[in-house]
């Protein structure tokens, strides 16, 4: 289900390197995060949903899609004030054209949103080909509540 049917709460990522890259010919990894939504849900039948990965600003813009297409990549969240107890899905989701979204992969089927901490998953996006993905909380419009706070984690290849 595309997501692009209700209010949204979209959130850039920052990213860091780590690895030896180049140095010692083992590869590194790209580490993207959000920071923790600090504004509530207007709805609690939205969703939250990221900018497509390695978009860090408006205007600082890397597509990590050779870095995601036909891999296995880590992605999760971090609740870090507890939404209500549903059962909510964590997607990946991708896109074309970075505006038309729709589900590419569930990475957790069950975030358990009333409960803090961290969720990952391993996804497996082998046979997924798309020059944009995103990290979309609650994609099926359950009722979360308002006042739950989370942010999103990737790792990928570099």
């Amino acid at each position: 289900m595309a997501v692009n049917a209700y209010q949204q709460h979209t959130i850039y990522f920052t990213e860091i390197t780590v690895g030896n890259v180049k140095r010692h010919g083992q590869p590194g990894y790209v580490f993207g995060n959000t920071a923790t939504t600090s504004a509530v849900m207007a709805n609690t039948a939205n969703a939250l949903v990221s900018y497509p990965f390695g978009h860090l600003s408006a205007t600082k813009l890397f597509t990590r899609n050779k870095n995601v297409v036909n891999k296995k990549i880590l992605v999760g969240m971090d609740v870090t004030v507890a939404y209500d107890d549903v059962v909510a899905t964590l997607e990946v989701q991708s896109s074309a054209d970075g505006t038309n979204w729709a589900d590419a992969v569930t990475a957790i089927a069950d975030t358990t949103p009333n409960v803090t901490g961290v969720k990952q998953a391993v996804v497996d996006l082998t046979s997924v080909y798309a020059p944009f993905f995103r990290l979309t909380f609650n994609a099926s419009g359950l009722n979360v509540a308002t006042a739950g706070k989370a942010k999103f984690f990737y790792s990928i290849p570099e």
